[in-house]
């Protein structure tokens, strides 16, 4: 959605020096107004490229970011479903994919106007960084609750030349990857594809899928040009369900029994391109951009009925902003206009008909028209203007503020009555919703002493339902007239220490939600996935994270949340209150430590992940209990003239733990559990000739 600014990046992972800790101040993009990360009043994390992608699979993003406190992930292995994220308990509820949070790639987003998000479309393997924005970002981005995700892929910049590699591991694992990258002064570029399979650890859980990356940058005489271009075909990636308990202790490889008798799977295909603008302009800097995604998909859900899905999805939109200074403060204003197209069906699983007059998919129907259960065109226009500033009050304090106002259209048109003769008798869902909001935020930063900061900031922002939230439970299409957007309000305080041989942060934070969307399932409607609206709900945690660097050798990482996500007022569907329960699908605490060694073209990187106690249902009486998950990752550079490999081996789940992948929030049927699978193995080898 903007134009990605100028940050520092990483030496190329393939020398065979050892990384030397940067001391050169590090710019942060994701906040939009670009700032010293020590200078920003709010949490933010940022993820180098040598961290997120070092002896790394590439299976999801969350191997990147475990390292971020605050942030939780999961569903690493179903690739049907996504990578599940939230930040601060934001996007738990989500089935599939990502909600509540704002996910970026070079500046394009990948959230669309209703909220919803994929990061199947994310070049793991190629990313230069990635920034976490923790915490409330409306009043920045529009509609998104939680935090922003903004990944950077390699552009040219320290180019590999032209290479590639191959990558092998447990469950069929292989991947085969192809890179061209040069750097011709004015004009740099990075070409990118790989092929990825895996037969995957349980049954129904295969998945293939290719993609192809290019991004140039361009010093033009008037500005600076950017021009992206990515392409991902996913023909299938097959969704194993989820499992009760008894069904997980006897066999942790089993699919669920209907995922497999409907053979539940999806594919998907995906084309972006955008182009990004940056010129000198009356004093300031403009910066325009534009992009336009084109998805199309197709599913069939782990369960009878209504259960083929699928759609056609056009997604673009451009953008404005102006920086210029005026006096002791830099202003930023903007415009973000955005519109997506939704052409969605649902049809009956296989051997269905629709029932006209029972309004369900039967075996054996009553005057059967077709499969065809839903069809409806579904467009989101969002319309967001903004302005952001930095204020320095002196030499020790900064001000930083931001308003944002935007306005959401969704409308859904109805084209399931044109399947019958006499329409007239089908009920017409279409409908229309517009939603007009106000965010804002203020933080103001101290530099009490050299090296350390600490600051305050508090914030408002909303978060829409997406057109899948907006699902009818009482059949067909159109809105869900119960659901509402979900509003918020947030208070943060920090302390961060900046320094090249000791650096940590410490946030406390608390945010008051009200209509909190939650998710619920209907006995007897499979694992379709509803939501209604939770009341109040409440999120108060702690956050800290350290970097020490012991030696030229040794470095050691942490992160730590201890969280409390509680409902504070909530009457379910079914009229039962939840008042102080947890939130499902959270743990209360997370722990990662990380021990990195580096000697000559020698590294060996081991990280532990602890994960708390987690409760799958809204009453609290469904709990996983805690997990720890330990990593090891080694390998070696080396170089001869022009010519550059690495070879490197990792073993996830060292201790062939018997962990839970994914949690399934308020499953009907018992199905909560997704289990992880134990010890695995990789090991891969690349080269790289020229430059």
């Amino acid at each position: 959605m903007l134009l990605a600014f100028l940050v520092v990046s990483p030496a190329s992972g393939a020398k065979a020096d050892p990384p030397v800790l940067d001391p050169v101040e590090i710019t942060v993009t994701a906040p939009r107004l670009a700032t010293p990360l020590a200078d920003l009043p709010a949490a933010v994390s940022r993820v180098d490229e040598r961290q997120a992608t070092e002896g790394r699979q590439g299976l999801q993003i969350d191997e990147a970011l475990n390292r971020v406190p605050g942030l939780f992930a999961q569903n690493r292995y179903n690739f049907a479903q996504d990578a599940r994220i939230s930040i601060r308990g934001f996007g738990s509820r989500a089935p599939f994919g990502v909600r509540g949070l704002r996910i970026l790639q070079d500046g394009i987003p990948e959230t669309t106007p209703d909220g919803q998000s994929q990061v199947d479309a994310i070049d793991l393997l190629n990313l230069r960084d990635i920034e976490v924005l923790r915490g409330p970002s409306a009043a920045l981005y529009g509609n998104a609750s939680g935090g922003v995700i903004a990944a950077q892929t390699r552009d040219g910049g320290d180019p590999r030349g032209i290479g590639g590699g191959v990558l092998l591991g447990s469950h069929g694992f292989r991947r085969a990857e192809a890179v061209a990258e040069q750097d011709h002064g004015t004009h740099r570029y990075s070409l990118t594809a790989h092929d990825f399979a895996i037969d995957g650890y349980r049954d129904q859980s295969t998945a293939e899928k290719r993609y192809l990356r290019l991004h140039t940058a361009s010093e033009l005489e008037a500005g600076t040009l950017n021009v992206h271009l990515r392409y991902l075909d996913a023909p299938r990636t097959d969704d194993p369900g989820g499992l009760t308990r008894e069904e997980m202790r006897e066999d942790r490889r089993a699919a669920a029994p209907l995922a497999t008798a409907l053979d539940s799977t999806q594919s998907a295909e995906q084309l972006t391109t955008g182009l990004q603008w940056e010129q000198p302009l009356a004093g300031g800097e403009l910066r325009l951009g534009g992009f336009w995604t084109q998805r199309d998909y197709a599913q069939q859900l782990p369960f009878p009925g209504d259960s083929r899905v699928a759609y056609e999805r056009d997604f673009f939109g451009v953008n404005a902003q102006y920086e210029r200074h005026v006096g002791a403060t830099r202003v930023l204003t903007g415009i973000d206009l955005e519109e997506q197209r939704d052409d969605r069906t649902r049809r009956c699983s296989a051997g269905r008909l629709f029932d006209r007059d029972g309004g369900d998919c039967s075996a054996d129907p009553v005057d059967p028209m077709s499969d065809l259960a839903l069809d409806q065109r579904e467009r989101a226009r969002s319309r967001g203007v903004f302005v952001q500033t930095d204020t320095a009050l002196g030499s020790d304090w900064n001000l930083v503020a931001g308003g944002r106002h935007d306005r959401i259209r969704m409308s859904i048109d109805d084209h399931f009555v044109e399947w019958f003769d006499d329409g007239d008798d089908v009920t017409d869902r279409s409908g229309r919703r517009t939603f007009d909001e106000t965010s804002g935020m203020a933080g103001l930063i101290w530099h009490f002493r050299p090296e350390y900061r600490a600051y305050v900031n508090v914030a408002t922002n909303f978060e829409t339902p997406t057109f899948t939230e907006f699902a009818n439970p009482e059949g067909g299409g159109g809105f869900n007239p119960e659901v509402e957007p979900q509003r918020a309000r947030s208070i943060e305080v920090g302390i961060r220490r900046e320094n090249p041989r000791l650096s940590w942060e410490v946030s406390v934070y608390a945010t008051r939600v009200r209509d909190e969307l939650s998710p619920y399932q209907l006995e007897g409607r499979g694992d379709r996935t509803f939501y209604t609206n939770a009341g109040r709900t409440a999120r108060d945690g702690v956050e800290l994270s350290a970097d020490w660097r012991l030696n030229p050798q040794w470095t050691l990482s942490a992160a730590a949340s201890l969280n409390r996500f509680r409902f504070r007022d909530f009457e379910d569907v079914d009229g039962v209150r939840h008042d102080g329960n947890r939130m499902p699908g959270l743990p209360r605490e997370q722990l990662f430590v990380e021990a990195d060694w580096r000697d000559g073209p020698w590294f060996v990187t081991v990280d532990a992940l602890h994960v708390g106690s987690r409760y799958a249902d809204n009453a609290n009486t469904e709990k996983v209990g805690p997990q720890t998950t330990l990593n090891l990752r080694a390998g070696r550079f080396w170089r001869q003239g022009d010519t550059r490999a690495e070879a490197f081996v990792a073993a996830n789940n060292l201790l062939d733990a018997d962990n839970v992948d994914n949690i399934r929030i308020n499953a009907a049927g018992g199905r909560y559990c997704e289990p992880a699978p134990g010890l695995t193995l990789m090991a891969g080898v690349r080269m790289y000739f020229g430059q």
